[in-house]
């Protein structure tokens, strides 16, 4: 599933509504989502259009009935989705259908459950992946399923790399809130732990493992002695000093410079006991958190109610979800599935067909060229293939004419390799001749 959103109200269309469940961040605009099913080949072999609002249990209940309606008259296949459709309700779903099979990634977090069977099982390493990452993988059954515990050295330096982003982030932001406290700029103590508060809950994913902690600066004095020695003009500064930290109207390098000028300019300062003490923001690793956090990188489960399949088996047929993810950036990037300019129901319906028929255009094309053994995207393909062009040959005559021959030029060894799988004759390409 997917979503292509609007600008406008897009009042003509009732599917279009607004939802606060957007990929791209933008809740102020209507959206309709999409959804696919595609085979294990990479075709798509139907599609939905539903609402904006629509809910995953909804959507996934009607997905299931077009597969049904797909294979009426023969086995059901079996159905494989990320974690982002893996909820209660889903699961639920999914096993209410009695002959329905399907396989599906684990929430993340469900990892902890294996935690001892991550340290100490034997995994075994998938073969035919020279060149890739390496992947390990066990197979335990629990609660009348089979889950496929994976351990992935691209996944763990993928995550590696997330998770040191967000903590650069995090640092940074916390820097520039010290420099902030430090110069006075924010002075008021609940703004700044609301501040720390929004930043631990945007980077909530590596907050988790750090202990940050603010203490606000503070002043107190106290006389020692009689005040009848004591300047009065000297004690009412006090008082308006303290007055003004009590109202946060003073930072504490201003109340600093002001304790330095009385003590210059009263020599009974002396029997004053000043408490000053700045302003603490620390930020600490709580090392055992953090160690529990990155001994699970890489790691991820996939469940399944197949008992007949085997642990390459499962793993391999999990992936075919890549397809799904690579129709979905095929649509999104240059077959132009966003964005959607129309505003009228059957318009917006008839721009997404449009799309999804060029993708079965542009996926028969990768297909026939990976069964002719050359395994290129079709951006590869169209990258190769733009060397290839066509030139205007000028010639003049005696009597004034020019002759104007345009012509494909001679194709590389690529290109000729390329038109042979598609069954294009390069050899036969129209020659075009005018006078001028």
């Amino acid at each position: 599933m997917t979503n292509t959103y609007f600008e406008g109200v897009c009042a003509n269309n009732p599917k279009a509504q607004y939802s606060k469940n957007q990929k791209e961040k933008r809740s102020d605009c209507p959206q309709v989502v999409v959804a696919l099913v595609l085979d294990s080949k990479g075709f798509i072999r139907r599609h939905r259009i539903f609402n904006g609002k629509m809910t995953d249990v909804k959507s996934l209940n009607e997905i299931i009935a077009v597969i049904q309606d797909e294979f009426e008259h023969t086995e059901m296949p079996t159905i494989i989705f990320d974690r982002g459709m893996v909820s209660d309700d889903n699961i639920k779903l999914l096993e209410s259908y009695r002959d329905l099979k399907f396989i599906v990634m684990c929430r993340s977090g469900e990892e902890k459950f294996f935690t001892q069977e991550f340290k100490n099982s034997d995994f075994t390493k998938i073969g035919g992946r020279s060149s890739k990452p390496e992947v390990q993988v066990f197979l335990q059954e629990k609660d009348n399923l089979k889950y496929l515990l994976c351990k992935s050295e691209g996944r763990k330096a993928k995550e590696q790399a997330m998770r040191t982003n967000k903590e650069k982030k995090l640092d940074t932001e916390l820097n520039n809130l010290k420099k902030q406290i430090e110069s006075g700029r924010c002075n008021v103590q609940d703004k700044i732990i609301e501040r720390i508060g929004k930043i631990k809950e945007r980077y909530s994913k590596v907050a988790k493992y750090y202990k940050i902690t603010y203490a606000h600066w503070e002043f107190a004095y106290t006389l020692q002695g009689d005040m009848v020695d004591m300047p009065v003009r000297m004690i009412n500064s006090l008082k308006i000093l303290s007055e003004k930290v009590k109202n946060n109207k003073i930072t504490f390098g201003a109340i600093t410079k002001k304790l330095i000028e009385l003590k210059r300019k009263y020599p009974e300062f002396c029997k004053v006991k000043i408490h000053l003490k700045k302003a603490e923001l620390e930020c600490k690793t709580i090392d055992e958190i953090l160690e529990q956090e990155t001994a699970m990188e890489g790691n991820y489960l996939i469940k399944t109610n197949r008992k007949d399949l085997e642990r390459d088996n499962i793993w391999k047929m999990y992936l075919t979800l890549t397809k799904i993810e690579r129709a979905f950036g095929d649509l999104k990037s240059y077959l132009g599935l966003r964005p959607n300019f129309h505003q009228i129901e059957h318009r917006v319906d008839g721009h997404i067909f449009i799309t999804i028929l060029a993708y079965h255009h542009l996926h028969s094309i990768e297909y026939t060229l990976q069964l002719a053994g050359l395994h290129s995207r079709w951006a590869t393909i169209k990258r190769l293939l733009s060397t290839h062009n066509y030139s205007t040959i000028q010639m003049p005559t005696t009597n004034g004419t020019v002759i104007n021959v345009r012509k494909a030029g001679i194709p590389e060894g690529i290109h000729t390799e390329i038109y042979k799988k598609l069954g294009v004759e390069f050899d036969r390409l129209p020659v075009t001749k005018n006078y001028a």
